[in-house]
């Protein structure tokens, strides 16, 4: 077929259904994993998990370069995850990240956190079509890499890394708790 595509060879033969199934199967898989992950980065009965965000669910944690040398921590949770989960998950990824780059300290400013509200109508080729929309709650940091190891903010990295990951993998958020977190993300997006 390569060989076709260049000029080189005879045109490929009819595809017959033995050689449909292996791509059919495929695609198949491919939505049910795509499905799995909607559902995972939408649902508000679940919380954020300490893992990275991607570009199918944009809950979990991402880190990007900030203002004067900072690092900026983002940590994104459906709307069930209580504020001091998403703080501890961003505080958790800072210190994992400094103790991967050999850094012994690090300082935190305060949390900052936001709601996202998603889509809840977009046009696909010109019709209006209605969404399920994607809502989450973001928390925010900046940190500081080995500053002044008296100032009573600054954390070791390693211990603090190792602390919160223990106690993210540990807790568990209780029903109300999660309820009340997706009744304050459902106001605030008018929903």
């Amino acid at each position: 077929m390569i060989g076709f595509l260049f000029g080189t060879s005879r045109p490929p033969a009819r595809l017959g259904a033995r050689s449909a199934a292996p791509v059919l199967a495929a695609a198949v898989l491919l939505s049910a994993c795509g499905a799995d992950i909607n559902g995972m980065a939408t649902s508000s009965t679940t919380v954020a998990n300490y893992r990275p965000a991607s570009l199918f669910s944009p809950t979990g944690y991402s880190v990007s370069n900030g203002p004067d040398g900072r690092l900026h921590v983002t940590a994104a949770g459906s709307p069930g995850t209580p504020v001091d989960r998403l703080e501890k998950i961003a505080l958790a990824r800072a210190a994992e990240y400094g103790n991967e780059q050999h850094l012994k300290t690090f300082k935190a400013t305060p949390a900052q956190t936001s709601i996202t509200c998603g889509k809840t109508k977009t046009y696909i080729k010109g019709e209006r079509v209605t969404l399920r929309p994607v809502d989450y709650r973001v928390v925010a940091i900046d940190v500081m890499y080995g500053t002044d190891a008296l100032d009573p903010q600054v954390r070791g990295t390693r211990e603090t890394a190792e602390t919160l990951k223990a106690q993210l993998a540990s807790e568990t958020v209780p029903s109300d708790v999660q309820a009340a977190a997706a009744q304050e993300v459902a106001q605030q997006c008018g929903r």
